[in-house]
């Protein structure tokens, strides 16, 4: 129930409600800070060490995501209350993922990542009835294409992406995980290229460059500290 809170009530349910505020380009790049914000728990719970190039890896990152954005979100006047609402999100999430270890979850990446979301889920529920927001909603109206669309996210989104994110976790250093953040806006683009036949330009070359040059650092800079 703590992780479920952190994950979904705190991270994604921030998250949406702040993009009623702000743009996607500027979500992106401030949800772009999780990896950092997760190394610095780390780094003073003494489970990662501080290093150069996890440093810099953070920079190309951040930097990667802002040049493929193109700044969006950067110069436009932004509202306070979503911006703050993104950063909250950002470290929420990034509190779950350092306190997964401790909250003694099964093994088992599926049943581990069941039961978080079951909760987390039952936790956003209750915050959607609570403020009201099912008194609009009207079934009928909903179209075949959202249906389809909840399909895929329940499918792919968290079967099978959650469950390999929470099975990461115990395997990979979380700074490491969480550069996933680098690489979904270029994934977005990606697929707006491909299935919405979206222009594919050079400033996307150069941004994947960048963030796969990132993980590429992080990865070595996430070493557990020497005893």
């Amino acid at each position: 129930m703590i992780v479920g809170a952190f994950y979904f009530l705190g991270g994604h349910g921030l998250l949406h409600w702040a993009e009623r505020l702000v743009s996607s380009g500027l979500s992106a790049v401030l949800m772009a800070t999780e990896p950092m914000i997760i190394s610095t728990i780390l780094i003073f719970m003494g489970k990662e060490r501080f290093s150069f190039w996890t440093l810099l890896g953070m920079a190309c990152g951040i930097g990667g995501v802002i040049f493929l954005m193109g700044g969006q979100g950067l110069t436009e006047h932004s509202h306070l209350l979503g911006v703050g609402a993104l950063i909250a999100s950002s470290i929420s999430w990034s509190v779950g993922v350092c306190y997964f270890p401790r909250a003694g979850l099964p093994e088992d990446p599926f049943a581990s990542a069941a039961m978080t979301m079951l909760c987390g889920s039952a936790l956003l529920l209750t915050t959607a009835g609570l403020t009201g927001e099912f008194a609009p909603a009207q079934l009928n109206h909903i179209a075949l294409r959202s249906v389809l669309g909840l399909l895929f996210l329940i499918i792919f989104g968290s079967v099978i992406a959650f469950s390999a994110y929470v099975w990461l976790l115990g395997h990979v250093s979380p700074t490491m995980v969480a550069t996933h953040t680098f690489v979904n806006p270029v994934v977005a683009v990606l697929l707006g290229w491909g299935l919405a036949g979206e222009a594919l330009s050079a400033r996307l070359v150069v941004a994947m460059l960048a963030i796969l040059g990132s993980i590429a650092f992080i990865r070595l800079g996430t070493r557990k500290p020497a005893h």
